[in-house]
C-alpha cells in the first residue's frame, strides 16, 4: 500500500509540472490521458519496483556472513617483496531490512590502529554486486562494481583511486571469495597507468568463535 500511495503521488506530482507546459501548446493539442500511464502501466512499474526492492538469493546468502571475524591482512607494497601484516576484528550485519552487508572494521598493523566501513549491496535490477568501503587510513571512498553471477560463486569488482604518492590512476580488480559459511576473503590487484597488474592487498575472515 505504502508502495501504491508513493506512485500514485508522484504521478500527481508529474501532472502538477506538465499541466501548465500542455496548456501552452495550444496548437499542439494532447490526449487528457497522456501524461498519466494507463493503469497497466502503472501495475506493471509498480510490480517491477517491487521485484527491485525485495531482498533475494544473494541477499539471504549475504545474511550468512551476519556475526563477529578474526581479519588477517596482508598488504605488499613491493610485489617480489615480503608483505606488511595486519589483524583485526570485524562486526557483520544486515541493514535496510536485509538488503544491504555492512561491516564495521577495527584492526593494527604494528604500532598503527586503524577502522573501517564498509557497505555490500545487490542491485537486483542491474544485475551487480558494489562494494563502499571507507577507513581511517586516508580520505577517499573506494567503489566497486561488478556482475553478480552465481550466487556464492567468487565475484569481481572494478574500480580505480589516485595514488597520492605519484597522481596516477590504479586500476583496481578485486576478488571476492567465500568458502563455506565460516570464512571469505578479498584480493585486491592494481595496475598503476603504464604498469602491469600486481597482487596489492589480501584479507581473510574466519568466523569467531
Amino acid at each position: 500500500m505504502a508502495r501504491r500511495a508513493w506512485w500514485l503521488m508522484a504521478m500527481a506530482l508529474l501532472g502538477a509540472m506538465t499541466a501548465p507546459v500542455l496548456a501552452q501548446e495550444a496548437n499542439a493539442p494532447v490526449p487528457a490521458t497522456a501524461a498519466v500511464p494507463s493503469p497497466t502501466e502503472q501495475e506493471r512499474a509498480m510490480a517491477a519496483w517491487d521485484r527491485a526492492s525485495a531482498p533475494g538469493p544473494w541477499h539471504g546468502f549475504l545474511a550468512q556472513r551476519v556475526g563477529k571475524w578474526k581479519v588477517a591482512g596482508r598488504v605488499w607494497n613491493d610485489p617480489a617483496g615480503e608483505p606488511s601484516v595486519s589483524k583485526g576484528e570485524a562486526q557483520i550485519e544486515m541493514i535496510l531490512g536485509g538488503r544491504i552487508l555492512q561491516e564495521h572494521l577495527r584492526g593494527s598493523s604494528g604500532k598503527l590502529q586503524f577502522e573501517g566501513e564498509g557497505l555490500l549491496a545487490c542491485d537486483n535490477s542491474a544485475g551487480t554486486l558494489t562494494w563502499v568501503w571507507v577507513d581511517s587510513m586516508g580520505t577517499m571512498m573506494s567503489v566497486l562494481t561488478g556482475p553478480a553471477g552465481e550466487v556464492g560463486r567468487p565475484v569481481e569488482l572494478h574500480g580505480q583511486l589516485t595514488d597520492p604518492a605519484s597522481g596516477r590512476i590504479i586500476k583496481l580488480r578485486v576478488v571476492l571469495t567465500f568458502v563455506g559459511v565460516d570464512e571469505f576473503r578479498w584480493e585486491y590487484f592494481g595496475a598503476p597507468e603504464g604498469y602491469d597488474e600486481a597482487r596489492m592487498m589480501e584479507m581473510v575472515y574466519t568466523r569467531s568463535r
